[in-house]
């Protein structure tokens, strides 16, 4: 579903949010040098656990000053901080990802660093990479910045770790299950503007639009506190919890671990994603500084399965066994009718003159479902015209019919709940979506269980499934009042 009122695909949205997930890592000790512009972009939160991580910071620390002149006493706690999650990053980009390299922005005013914490700011990252750099223990390349209408694109900077620090990484103790990321309590509940509208760029020649809007920072409400709360006490329990693939290379169907290995030849093999993004938080959107609210959105984003792909979510593995992932069908047009006291049986997103349109063509039935589904999608979390909306090159229209009559169709069948298209409703239901999800997640930690959340579907366990169909039914039953449809992926 998409993640903003307006139009527009959810990835783009939560592009640099979500965990990143690469394909067919090449084990090596010496990775190849990155080209320009390659790499995982740098994540604050991400770092390395004890006692790794203060033997590693204290050697990068003597590494450091003795190719820079030293710093002030009272900058040495931040330098530290630097320091350690500089390397963190580095480690977790040659661990988990195909381009063992992390991006970064120099610029001391860089406005991708405006909602991040105080000691990202102000170049003092390129500072310490620099530092490194002459240490022998990174090498970088420096991003640049093309003229205003330049042709050539530009990047941002990027650094990778060398043997050097490799060899320090695996004196301290270092390896793959020592990263780790755990985000402060600020970051658990996000608060953004509405996007900006769309504008013409003229370097790129197109229309572009913000990935979202600029972020609310804001002081706590008890509303936020208990947001907060909740949060806090199930990223606790998921770190208690052994969540992983069971297609991992080297990873044995029962969840044993895999063997660990010294730094250098620790790179994991086959695709992975970061297994060690288990903190979750909520999003929520169109907001204002003046008159804080939350009713939009409030979705979870973070942990490392909401990035995986469908067909990969059944290899999930929670603390050694098998999963299984369970639904509410066609969630957010059903909603719809069950806010109005409304029952609705069937696949919402069948119609019946599109299915008489297959059976014509001789095509299998629920070909143009992905269209569909995609354009009511658009319909409840848009405003405008649907039809106008380039869709996806996965998603294909009849070849007979216009966008205009296909909306013509649903709102058809669909005139009970018609005068909701193109409100933006979306994000109000995200809001009731979100609180049922917390509300499932939160019952099964209560219960020492464990339940992930994707949206609008959850994976547990295969002995849990009856439990957690009947938690899905009596949470939903408690927001709307009339009982939803389920279905097993």
């Amino acid at each position: 579903m998409l993640e903003q009122s307006d139009f527009g695909l959810a990835w783009l949205d939560n592009l640099f949010d979500a965990p990143s997930v690469e394909a067919s890592v090449r084990p090596s000790a010496t990775p190849e040098a990155p080209l320009e512009g390659q790499g995982t972009f740098f994540q604050e939160h991400v770092d390395l656990s004890e006692p790794t991580g203060r033997l590693l910071t204290d050697s990068l620390l003597e590494a450091y000053d003795a190719v820079t002149p030293r710093q002030r006493k009272r900058g040495r706690e931040a330098l530290k901080l630097r320091l350690r999650r500089v390397a963190a990053n580095a480690l977790r980009a040659y661990f988990f990802h195909k381009v063992p390299a992390v991006l970064y922005f120099r610029k001391a005013d860089a406005k991708e660093y405006l909602d991040k914490p105080k000691w990202m700011r102000h170049g003092a990252l390129a500072s310490v990479v620099d530092g490194l750099t002459v240490a022998g223990l990174l090498q970088r390349h420096t991003g640049k910045k093309m003229p205003y209408g330049s042709e050539v694109p530009s990047w941002a900077s990027s650094y990778w770790a060398t043997e050097d620090l490799l060899e320090l990484a695996t004196n301290c103790g270092a390896e793959p299950s020592s990263i780790v990321s755990v985000l402060s309590e600020d970051d658990l509940v996000r608060l953004y503007e509405r996007k900006p509208r769309t504008e013409y760029n003229r370097m790129k020649g197109e229309l572009v639009r913000s990935r979202k809007g600029k972020r609310i920072w804001f002081e706590p409400t008890a509303e936020t506190r208990e947001f907060v709360a909740r949060l806090v006490a199930i990223n606790a329990f998921y770190r208690q919890q052994r969540i992983d693939l069971a297609s991992l290379a080297g990873h044995e169907s029962d969840g044993s671990a895999r063997p660990q290995r010294p730094c250098s030849q620790a790179r994991i093999a086959g695709w992975t994603p970061e297994l060690f993004a288990t903190d979750v938080y909520r999003v929520f959107n169109n907001g204002e500084e003046a008159n804080l609210r939350f009713d939009q959105g409030g979705r979870l984003f973070g942990g490392w399965w909401m990035s995986v792909p469908e067909h990969q979510r059944r290899s999930i593995l929670i603390n050694g066994q098998r999963t299984i992932e369970l639904d509410y069908a066609n969630c957010h047009p059903r909603m719809l009718y069950h806010e109005r006291g409304l029952e609705c049986e069937g696949d919402l997103y069948s119609i019946p003159a599109i299915d008489a349109y297959e059976a014509e063509l001789g095509l299998a039935p629920g070909t143009y479902r992905p269209c569909i589904k995609w354009l009511m999608q658009i319909m409840i979390n848009g405003r405008g015209r649907p039809e106008a909306v380039e869709a996806p090159a996965d998603i294909h229209f009849p070849p007979d019919m216009s966008g205009k009559s296909l909306v013509r169709l649903i709102e058809a069948k669909h005139q009970p709940i018609a005068q909701s298209f193109c409100t933006g409703a979306g994000l109000r239901l995200m809001r009731v979506e979100s609180d049922i999800a917390l509300t499932i997640v939160s019952t099964a930690m209560e219960q020492d269980w464990t339940v992930l959340s994707i949206h609008d579907s959850f994976i547990a366990t295969l002995e849990n499934r009856e439990r957690l169909k009947a938690l899905m039914v009596h949470a939903y039953v408690q927001e709307l009042g009339k009982e939803p449809t389920i279905k097993g992926l």
